[in-house]
């Protein structure tokens, strides 16, 4: 009786471990297919604000657009942090513009931006730049897509005494001017939080593991019950 019960106390503890081992990988599997769901989700927020800059700015120069403090507020940067804000009041996700040269202090990179920039200068093919970072204490999965000068984009950001009136003078002590074509001129930013969602994996998981090891320890005790029954009613045949 001693010996069994050891060996169905090994085989439980052998059962937990196996499980937890289990749970512990399909944790980092579905934490994995999550954050690549997620940066998927990430790119195509970034495309749609970049495809956006451009109409705007393609638009705003086919149709010789007057660049006044009315028209402003169509312009690729202004337009496109009003919408940064918009998009973070209705998902919490962040959306920015920013750039090492930045005109307006809201597009101001911050140090894990400013990586990605440097990076983005260095490797003129890269086209992405994705990782997991903090903001307020909380783990959120970062992507940057590289923004490019456009011909339409050099209206205002050429030379300082070019640009229009409202810009030179709002301006005209900032680093916005003296771009050509095909310079990169910043990256659009995407902040995504990743916390809550893998907390709730886990939570799933680990319930899943203690739901599995109770109902192991259940089978394995009847098992032991059901054979040393069987094994006394054969010794007192005998």
């Amino acid at each position: 009786m001693k010996k069994n019960f050891k060996l169905y106390g090994i085989i439980i503890f052998v059962v937990a471990v196996v499980i937890l081992s289990i749970s512990v990988t399909n944790f980092q599997k579905q934490s994995t297919l999550l954050r690549e769901e997620v940066f998927d989700k990430c790119e195509m927020i970034a495309l749609e604000l970049k495809y956006a800059r451009e109409y705007l700015a393609e638009t705003m120069a086919i149709t010789n657009m007057e660049h006044s403090e009315t028209t402003r507020l169509l312009m690729p940067a202004i337009a496109g942090n009003e919408i940064g804000k918009k998009f973070y009041n209705a998902t919490g996700y962040r959306l920015k513009q920013v750039s090492s040269q930045y005109g307006d202090p809201e597009n101001r990179p911050d140090k894990f931006e400013e990586k990605a920039l440097a990076e983005f200068e260095r490797d003129k093919n890269l086209s992405e730049y994705r990782g997991v970072d903090e903001i307020e204490s909380k783990k959120v999965l970062r992507y940057l897509i590289p923004i490019h000068v456009e011909e339409a984009c050099l209206k205002c950001h050429s030379a300082k005494e070019t640009m229009p009136g409202f810009m030179q003078g709002d301006y005209a002590d900032s680093e916005a001017a003296d771009y050509t074509f095909g310079n990169m001129k910043g990256a659009i930013s995407v902040a995504v939080p990743i916390d809550r969602a893998e907390a709730e994996i886990k939570g799933n998981l680990v319930h899943m593991a203690i739901v599995t090891t109770v109902g192991m320890v259940f089978l394995v005790a009847f098992v032991f019950i059901a054979m040393n029954i069987t094994i006394k009613r054969r010794e007192d045949n005998k």
